[in-house]
Formats: C-alpha cells, structure tokens, sequence
C-alpha cells in the first residue's frame, strides 16, 4: 500500500486532490463533513486564523492501491499544545476539523480498508513520532469506529447526536411525539395568534446577500453571549468574559457557516420571520437522502413564542413532501428540544492512540 503525503497551504494546493476526493467521498457512511466542499471550508477557515502557520500545519495523507487512492486522511498537526482553559488544543495529530463545526469525522474512503487506514497510521507515526493521533466525533455505526474498538483503541462517548427518521407520513410522525410535545406546539402557536404575530417560515439555499447573513451573525453572537454570561464569582465572570471574546471573534471575521451559506451549493437554510422580522434560523447541509442541521439559533427577544421549536418541527414535516429525504438530522449534542422533536440518539466517540 503506497501512501503519499502533500502538505496543504493554500486553497490552490487542496484543489489538486479535488478529483480522487470528489471520488472517494460518495463511498459508505460518508456524510457531508467528508466532503470536499466542507473541508475546502475547513481549510480556509484554519488559514483565517493569525499565526497559525506557527503552531499547526495541514497535511492530506492518501493511500493507493496499484495506484489507485482507496482512502484520504485530511489532518492538521499541532506541535505543542495551544490549550487553555476556553480553547485550544493539545498536542497531537487530528482531523482537520477539530474544534470546528465538523459534527461527524472519519477518514475519507468508499468502503473502509483496514489495511489503507493501517498504512496511513503507520505513515503519521513515522512522520511525527510521538504525538498521539486522536479521532473526534466518530460516529458508531462507522466501519472505523468498529474497528479502532476491536483493535482496543483507547475509546471515550465525547457526546451525542440525534438525528429524526422518516416515518410513513406526517401524521404518523406528529402521533410519534408526545403529548406534552404536542401542547407546547399548540401553545406557541395560540400565542402568536393572540398576539397578532404572522409567522412566516422561508426555506432557501446558498445566501449571497451581505445584510441577511449579519442579520444572522448578528443573532448567533447575541445568543452566544447571553448564554455564555456567568455572574457567580470573579473567575467565572472572568472566564465568561474571554471565552465570548473569543467567539465573538470567530463569529464575526472568521465564520466558517457564514462561508457555508454564502459558497456551500449544498446550503439549505430555514428562516424564520415574525411580523416580517428574522427571529431564528436553522442552517444545514444537503445529502441525497438527509438534511444534517449544522446550526440553529433564535433572538431570546422572541422566545415566548418558541419560534425555533415551532419552525424546526414545520420544517421536519414539511421535509414529508421531499420522499428523498429519510432523515433530519440534529447531529452533535443532545439538547432537550431534539429529543422532543423525536430525535433518535447515536453516540460519538474520540479515540486517541
């Protein structure tokens, strides 16, 4: 097994590998986070960041087979630990993609290859000895999670997903949630009817308009920073303080989902308007067969009226009239509104060896 590294600095240099990737990321339990799109995203996102060329670098390792690429490694080597507290990472060997919005990580392939993966490991271990490689997020009904756990690779739940599947009809999937579930949809939209508020949902893809994607921007940091705000203690207050810096500084001049909407071809974004007003937004990527939801966010202002919760279950039902799409997926983090919209629950893990 013949493995080749090229070491990734600039947009120009990832194009070169465009054709084998474009190839290999249609193959079996890939997802849009293996694309070459979303890592094209990945990278120029990393090259955003100042200094960075200082403390990491970016390498694609592709295995072959009589020349032929049966499997790619995209990864980005941290020499020394940048952690701290709020951000950062150890030392060591990940995907590129770490610490970004990449919910699921895997190497690239059409059907996983013991030997190619073998091989690219060995290749790492050889070009930097001693950093331990670590997989994030790897979802558990991947080939390479089976794998690295019957190899006894060093193996921890990072978090979850949850993810809604087709059922035969929306009523079977109305009937599918429970009562309390079905109130508070009742409830929100009694509200807004009181109040005289229109509530409007609008489903579009990639977005080139300036003042709607700060329209969004706008909200996510306003969102962020509410949740983020700690009031108990000088060192929580502290804490909070530096970490909405620093996202705040991500959100607003290095934001990898505002690229997305803007370049993604495969953007599928949900607005969602009260009285012509943009109140919330959910932001996802489109498979041929699933929508995975990358980022959802509402303004707290309008939260009575759970516009969000109400918007995100309009929009899964509306998927019904689609009978491509057999899933919307919630992906990484298991908060309560995903389970209550009938999201089934799939373990990630992060192996480190």
């Amino acid at each position: 097994m013949l493995v080749v590294k090229k070491r990734i600095r600039s947009e120009e240099d990832l194009l070169s590998l465009k054709d084998t990737w474009t190839r290999l990321e249609t193959g079996a339990g890939m997802t849009v986070f293996q694309s070459f799109e979303w890592n094209r995203l990945l990278l120029k996102e990393w090259l955003g960041w100042k200094l960075h060329d200082l403390y990491s670098e970016v390498h694609v390792y592709t295995a072959a087979e009589e020349s032929a690429p049966v499997m790619l490694l995209p990864v980005i080597v941290y020499r020394f630990s940048t952690e701290t507290k709020w951000f950062g990472c150890k030392k060591g060997i990940y995907l590129l993609g770490q610490g970004s919005y990449s919910d699921y990580m895997d190497a690239v392939c059409l059907s996983f290859d013991p030997t190619a993966f073998e091989a690219l490991v060995s290749a790492l271990r050889a070009d930097f000895p001693g950093l331990p490689i670590t997989l994030s997020s790897v979802r558990e009904d991947s080939r390479t999670a089976a794998y690295l756990t019957a190899r006894g690779a060093a193996r921890e739940v990072s978090t979850v997903s949850l993810s809604v599947k087709r059922l035969s009809d929306p009523d079977e999937y109305r009937a599918s949630l429970s009562a309390k579930t079905r109130s508070n949809l009742r409830q929100a939209e009694r509200r807004m009817s009181k109040d005289n508020m229109d509530y409007r949902l609008e489903i579009v893809g990639p977005v080139d308009d300036p003042a709607l994607i700060k329209e969004m921007v706008d909200i996510h940091v306003k969102r962020m920073l509410t949740k983020n705000t700690k009031h108990d203690g000088f060192l929580h207050v502290m804490s909070s303080y530096v970490r909405k810096a620093y996202r705040k500084y991500r959100d607003l001049h290095n934001n990898i989902i505002a690229m997305s909407m803007r370049e993604n071809q495969k953007s599928v974004l949900v607005l969602i308007r009260l009285n012509g007003r943009l109140v919330g937004y959910d932001y996802g990527l489109r498979e041929p067969n699933a929508i995975r939801l990358l980022q959802t966010c509402f303004d707290e202002e309008y939260k009575f009226y759970s516009p969000l919760f109400r918007g995100m279950y309009d929009f899964i039902v509306g998927c019904y009239e689609d009978e491509s799409i057999l899933e919307v997926d919630l992906t990484r983090g298991g908060e309560e509104y995903k389970y209550k919209l009938g999201g089934q629950e799939m373990e990630l893990f992060d192996f480190t060896f």
